[in-house]
């Protein structure tokens, strides 16, 4: 028995070595598309910011006295959280737009968009009189990468209308708002 043992030995422990070796290079793989992710996630954060800096900035140009507020007043990566919720919040006397957004639970989903997202979050509109009326305007947001970047999308459920999120859908939702 000893006998038959030594004799499979060999090729035994080089099929393990080389599975062995296999695993390891799996593993840096997924330690590598891991780090991509959190990467992409931290760009996607700050182009959530641009988005509405710029939203906020191009408005504010064309009023007499500036009147929008974006908060946090400055964003850079070291501001994202993960995990947790983000939080950026336009402010125009009152009326409120409120985008908070956070990291997927697993590195990848599809669970409530139909392309692949690594973040995901909403959009709320609302002002005083649409509290009053208990009316609060929704639009799911995810950030879907594309190789080394990715683009913001938005689904409205209410009228199942999508499409990339932009500074016009802001725009949008500030004058439902006014």
């Amino acid at each position: 028995m000893a006998v038959s043992w030594k004799r499979r030995r060999p090729g035994r422990l080089d099929r393990l070595a080389a599975a062995i070796e296999a695993i390891g290079e799996q593993d840096q793989k997924q330690a590598d598309e891991n780090a991509r992710i959190d990467d992409l996630r931290v760009a996607g954060a700050v182009a959530l910011y641009a988005l509405c800096r710029e939203f906020v900035d191009a408005l504010n140009e064309k009023l007499s006295t500036p009147a929008l507020i974006l908060d946090p007043p400055e964003f850079t990566a070291t501001g994202f959280r993960d995990p947790g919720p983000n939080l950026f919040q336009i402010n125009l006397r009152g009326r409120l737009l409120m985008i908070e957004f956070e990291a997927t639970g697993e590195p990848m989903s599809t669970d409530d968009y139909r392309k692949p997202y690594i973040l995901h979050g909403s959009v709320r509109s609302l002002n005083q009189d649409f509290l009053d009326r208990h009316l609060v305007s929704e639009k799911s947001v995810f950030f879907c990468p594309a190789g080394d970047s990715g683009q913001w999308h938005f689904v409205d459920h209410r009228s199942y209308r999508s499409g990339r999120f932009t500074p016009d859908l802001l725009a949008d939702e500030m004058e439902r708002l006014i």
